[in-house]
Order: C-alpha cells, then structure tokens, then sequence
C-alpha cells in the first residue's frame, strides 16, 4: 500500500489493539486513507491472528464479505466453474485441427485460426461487459455470456460453411470472454486480503486449466464422435450450468456507502432479493460513456501495467503456444493420433498447475500475513511477489520443450511432454500472484484490473499461432522456442524490481488511487 495508508494504517491498528473490547462491527474500510482519519477504531474487526481484516466488513447481513463461508464457497467454485468452462469449450476442438481442415478443405494452421479468432473476441468484448457488471450487477453478465457461450457453440456443430464457424467464433468470445473478465472482482467481492491468496488461486488454476482439461476429452470426442461434437457437448454442458447459476449464483455487487445507511432504515436483502435481481444495480450509479474508459485508465499505475505485461507473455508462451502448435507438431514428428494428441495437450499441463498452485496461493496469503506481523498490522501487497520466482520455470520448460522438438528423432515424446509441465507450474504461480497483487493493490477496480488482464493475453495469445510455427521452420524450434523463453524473463525482471520499489512508486502523486468505484 502507499506510505499514506501505511502510516494510517499503523496508527489505527495500535489504536484499535488498545482499545478493542470485543466489538464485532464497523464501518472503517482501510483501503481508503481518508476514512481512516477520525473514525472510532474500536469496533475494528480483526481476523483470527488478530490484524485488522481489509477491508472492514459492513455491519449488515447482505454484505459478502459477511456472509458464511460455505455459501462464500459455492459462489468461488460456480464463478471457477464458469472461467473454465468458456476457454475449455472453445479448446475441445484443438486436437481435431486435422479432420477439421480436411472438412473445409483448408490448411492445419489455417484451421487453428478459428481458436484466433475465439481468443481475440474473448478479450476485446468484455472491454464493453465489465461497465455493466459494475453498474447493474454481476449475476446478469455471468447468466447472459454463460447463455451466448453455449448456444453459439451448439450453432458451431452445426455450422457446413467455414465463414459460419468463424462467425460463432466471435459471439463466443465475447460472451465466455465475460464471464473470466469480472471473475477476479467476484472474488474480491467476497474475500479479506488475507484469504484472496488461496480463493484466487482455485479461480485461476480452474481459468488457466480450462484449456488444458478440453484436449484430454477433445481427442476422444472427436475421433469418436466427429469434429461436430466438439462443439456441441460444450455447448450443452453450459446450458446445463446456465440453470444451475440461475438458481444458485446470487449477486454480490455491494456498495459500501450502506455504511452512511442507520440500522433503523437499511433493509437488507435476502437470498431470494439476490437471485431475483433486486438488488443488482446500484441505485446511486449511472453507467456513462466515461465508464466505458477506465480499464485503460488503470494502465497509468505501474504496479497494473508491468504484472499485465508480465502475464500476458507468460500465458501466451507458458499454454497457447503448446495448444495452438502441439496438433500440428506432434502429428508431423510423433506421428501421433487426434487422442493421442489431446492427451498430450492435456495431462502434463494439468499436473504442472496443479503442483503450481499447491505452492502459490495458499503460500502467498501466509507471505501477507508474515509481513503484517513484523510491520504493525500493515498488510502490503508487495509481500505476495515473494512467490515470482517460482516463475523462472516457465521459460525453463519452454526451453525443454523446444529442445525436445528440434531434436525429435533421439528425443521421446516423453521430453516434450516434460518441458510442457514445467512451463504450465511456472505459469500458474505467475497467474495467482499476478491475480492476488493487482487485485489488493487497487481493490475497488478489480472488475477493470480482470478485464485489463484478460484483454493484455488475449490480444497477445491470438497471435502466436501466425508466427510460432514458422519461426520454428526457419531457424529450427529449440532456437525460436529460446527467443520466446527469453521474451518470459526479460519481463519478469521489472517484477522483481516492483517487490522492492513497488510499495513507493504508488506513493507517488501521479499513482494516487483511483476515484471511481471506491464504495464497491
């Protein structure tokens, strides 16, 4: 945080640690400095070690950050569930890039550009989503891009012209596009700073692996079932879990001026309110043309643009570089069927998360709170960049699969296989820091960090499967995956210099907060 909240911070805790006498309510919100001059501290609230809980929770029933932590849960797990269904679904299809060329009578790679197309959609459309969700609610965008995701897949299967697919390409990327763009600011909706380590962690490794789950039953499907049904069953997976968020995923925009609110007046609102959309808009908020603007706005705050930077090489290089080569590579070296393919794609990736986020989310909460109790009770976001250099081995396996590629005919699949699990723990520990940080930085825009976040990969990640290959080609692949693997760390040297100098730059007048959103 900056050296003013800092500073308050410090004064108010001691404060409150003198004074506290077993209140259980509070109106203070510690991400905001101002707040923090003159409000009564003792009915601060503190977390099971004792710190003050950021942000101070509201008094009423209604506010997330208050309710239990089983339905705190659900909720995680339905928006997890819906941030990996969009890019699995759109992912089913990656071994089957052979039969469907040969359908349209196009090229392998000419066909990998369906997933292209996909992807940029995925990033540019939520840049006009994630105003809404800020203003209307949460619950609408999730329903309604679930809903567009999986009928324009179903349309996909049954598409007999290659312009058709492109077509359902698009409306599926904005909509599944929506729903991973505000699943960062769900989480915050919902979470302490202390606990958004560990939540946002399972919300990135189910975002990260959708892609690596779909080519494990993709292959199958397709070889099976035909290229069609690639398309179709995701789709009616998601029209399926459409009626489950429909009566299970309850709104959880919440505006924290209730505070100004006397008990005596405010009505909270019920589960029931929450799934009916009662209370969904923010009635002291109109959505404006200028809202449309402020997750650009967000790109002048160091501590946003070099980790969205970071991440977007990471998530290019360290999965869609093996996803949008891997059908085309692996037939033409390894021989290797359309399931075979997709196993490939699929169990090595999925291991290589797994292990990361064991050592990642969780870890960085505990690297929080290890902070705050040698420094007063300050929890500092910079404390969770401890955990980067597990990073390093995202270029490490890109390297190794590279190598392995190059030199096929001594090599086993085995190596290629190896290198690709590496890269998949590196990136998940670069996605839940990167997550985890920005997100406890500027809390209140976590809507418009997500949706920066997603937009920086997106856009990148679209364009790999123009030019990997045929750079591969030209100057042999352990030579091109080496210049992408040096692009990862080239990058990832600016966040080593943010855990160290981070926490000052944004105490500089030019990174002072944002003013939008601050009651959210």
């Amino acid at each position: 945080m900056d050296p003013a909240l800092e500073k308050a911070q410090v004064s108010q805790i001691d404060d409150a640690l003198r004074n506290i006498n077993g209140q259980n309510d509070a109106g203070l919100d510690l991400n905001d400095p101002q707040k923090l001059n003159g409000d009564n501290t003792s009915n601060l609230r503190l977390d099971r070690h004792g710190l003050p809980l950021v942000p101070q929770p509201t008094q009423h029933k209604d506010d997330p950050l208050n309710w239990s932590p089983t339905l705190k849960l659900l909720i995680a797990l339905q928006i997890s569930w819906l941030s990996c269904m969009g890019p699995m679904s759109a992912a089913v299809i990656n071994p089957a890039f052979v039969p469907l060329g040969k359908a349209f009578k196009i090229t392998t790679v000419q066909a990998s550009y369906e997933l292209t197309v996909y992807i940029i959609f995925a990033g540019v459309g939520p840049l006009l989503i994630s105003p809404l969700a800020n203003v209307y609610g949460r619950r609408p965008v999730y329903l309604l891009g679930n809903l567009l995701a999986g009928i324009t897949n179903i349309i996909a299967g049954h598409c007999t012209t290659w312009n058709g697919i492109l077509i359902t390409r698009v409306f599926n990327g904005i909509g599944a596009g929506s729903n991973v763009a505000i699943g960062g600011a769900t989480i915050c909706d919902l979470y302490f700073m202390h606990e958004r380590g560990l939540y946002m962690g399972v919300y990135t490794f189910f975002l990260t692996n959708g892609p690596h789950l779909a080519p494990l039953i993709g292959g199958y499907i397709a070889q099976n079932l035909g290229w069609q049904q690639c398309f179709n069953i995701p789709g009616y997976i998601q029209l399926g879990t459409f009626l489950i968020t429909l009566i299970c995923l309850p709104e959880t925009l919440y505006s924290r001026k209730s505070t100004t609110t006397s008990s005596s007046d405010y009505k909270p609102a019920s589960y029931t309110d929450l799934l009916l959309f009662k209370r969904g808009r923010l009635v002291d908020r109109n959505l404006r043309p200028t809202d449309f603007l402020e997750p650009f706005y967000m790109l002048k705050y160091i501590s946003i643009l070099i980790p969205g930077l970071y991440y977007m090489i990471s998530f290019g290089y360290g999965t869609v570089l093996f996803a949008a080569t891997g059908s085309s590579l692996f037939a033409k070296f390894y021989h290797f069927n359309v399931a075979q393919t997709g196993l490939l794609l699929s169990i090595p990736l999925l291991i290589g998360c797994l292990i990361g986020e064991f050592n990642a989310g969780w870890v960085t909460d505990y690297m929080v709170y290890r902070y705050a109790k040698k420094n007063d009770g300050v929890q500092k976001p910079e404390a969770r960049l401890d955990a980067i250099w597990l990073a390093l081995l995202l270029p490490i396996g890109v390297l190794i699969d590279g190598v392995c590629l190059t030199h096929y005919k001594t090599v086993g699949w085995i190596g290629a296989a190896f290198g690709m699990g590496i890269a998949s723990l590196g990136l998940q520990v670069a996605t839940t820091v990167v997550y985890a940080y920005c997100t406890d930085c500027y809390k209140p825009q976590s809507a418009e960090i997500s949706t920066v976040l997603n937009t920086f990969r997106s856009i990148f990640s679209a364009l790999i499967s123009f030019y990997a290959i045929p750079l591969g080609n030209r100057i042999k692949f352990e030579y091109a995956w080496l210049v992408f693997a040096m692009l990862n760390v080239a990058f990832l040297l600016p966040m080593f210099a943010l855990r160290v100098y981070g926490s000052r730059w944004r105490g500089y007048t030019w990174q002072s907060p944002p003013k939008f959103h601050n009651d959210i």
